[in-house]
């Protein structure tokens, strides 16, 4: 089985991943990176919006001009039903930091991934890899038809943890809230994206580019089994007074999946030359708004800390890193309970998990 060697080799190449990849081909251009990722970014995948905030983060990379180039839907406005029945309307154009953007998901990490390219590291989509294993001062990768030694490792495979045991970490889920989403097309909207809590959760729908839309219902798996069913998840959606009419008689569905999407963590976010970034050291709850933010400044920070770790700093940096990652997570508990026991009006099981009185396993983790 052949064998290369690479000074960094990036697990995964979703946004966190594509931002380490071009950082790392950025801040140390003479070392060698390899990005290695296991699927082609050629399936529908959630996560959308896109807050204003990231302009700088694009353009930090690299990545604007190809950005502003794909000419996705523009977020004009947030629409809400949340602590009441009432719509809420927030307009973009009131916001100091402008207008955001609905993504077509697989399109941008294709265009992250591209970039990364352009800038210099190689990219190898269709690569697993298999298992990590540290020998002497280096990370032996198995895939499945070659092996990388690597003087360090970001890990960044999203919601999924496959080689947390590799890498001696541990994963501490704080909610096991699931996604039950559809997408669909010949559905042309406003440029809103719509926020609406129902008894069994809360609803979530965008635009997407091409007069496409996805939604989705997010609850808890023990009480979403039944939204598996189309016919189940469409009598839901039925009962919905925002989400609902945004599909017209014309709108056909074209594609439908189901993805954890609680709070999830993981420790150590750093070791002995390995560093976690995105969703893979912190997978945040959809209602925060901080998914794709959260992967670009993570894979940012993580390569500046993979770079130290060469570089023969590696204490520093895993400190460092853990310290900024513990922060995150601290003023994120707080932030979404508060949200949450804004909307827990109905005596239903979902809501009665979140209410004002409830101590989650997340702001415990916090406190302690």
């Amino acid at each position: 089985m052949p064998c290369e060697q690479t000074d960094f080799a990036v697990i995964g190449g979703g946004p966190a991943g594509a931002a380490a990849a071009l950082t790392l081909r950025r801040h140390a251009p003479r070392r060698r990176v390899i990005l290695l990722e296991a699927g082609r970014h050629d399936r529908p995948k959630p996560g959308e919006a896109l807050p204003a905030v990231a302009q700088g983060l694009l353009r930090q990379l690299g990545a604007w001009t190809p950005f502003v180039a794909e000419a996705f839907v523009e977020s004009r406005a947030l629409v809400s039903a949340w602590a009441d029945e009432t719509a809420e309307q927030r307009h973009s154009l009131f916001s100091a930091q402008g207008a955001g953007w609905q993504l077509d998901r697989a399109r941008f990490d294709r265009l992250l991934v591209q970039a990364a390219n352009v800038a210099g590291a190689e990219v190898r989509l269709g690569s697993v890899v298999c298992s990590a294993i540290r020998e002497d001062q280096a990370w032996r990768l198995a895939l499945a038809d070659a092996e990388i030694l690597a003087g360090a490792v970001i890990w960044a495979t999203g919601r999924s943890w496959g080689l947390a045991r590799s890498f001696g970490a541990r994963l501490r889920l704080h909610s096991h809230l699931a996604a039950y989403t559809r997408f669909f097309d010949r559905a042309p909207g406003e440029g809103q994206m719509v926020i609406e809590a129902r008894p069994e959760g809360w609803w979530y729908s965008a635009d997407l580019p091409g007069q496409r839309r996805v939604v989705a219902c997010l609850t808890d798996p023990d009480l979403g089994v039944e939204l598996r069913e189309p016919t189940s998840w469409y009598r839901a959606l039925a009962a919905t007074q925002l989400i609902a009419p945004l599909l017209s008689s014309d709108a056909r569905e074209t594609a439908a999946l189901v993805k954890s999407a609680g709070t999830a963590t993981i420790d150590p976010a750093a070791g002995e030359h390995w560093v976690a970034a995105g969703d893979s050291l912190f997978a945040a709850d959809p209602l925060s708004s901080r998914g794709i933010v959260h992967a670009l400044r993570s894979g940012i920070l993580a390569a500046y800390a993979a770079s130290d770790m060469l570089d023969g700093h590696g204490e520093l940096a895993r400190s460092r890193y853990a310290m900024i990652a513990r922060q995150g997570f601290a003023d994120y508990v707080p932030a979404l309970a508060a949200h949450y026991a804004a909307a827990a009006r109905w005596d239903t099981a979902f809501w009665q998990r979140r209410g004002p009185h409830v101590q989650t396993p997340a702001a415990a983790a916090a406190q302690g």
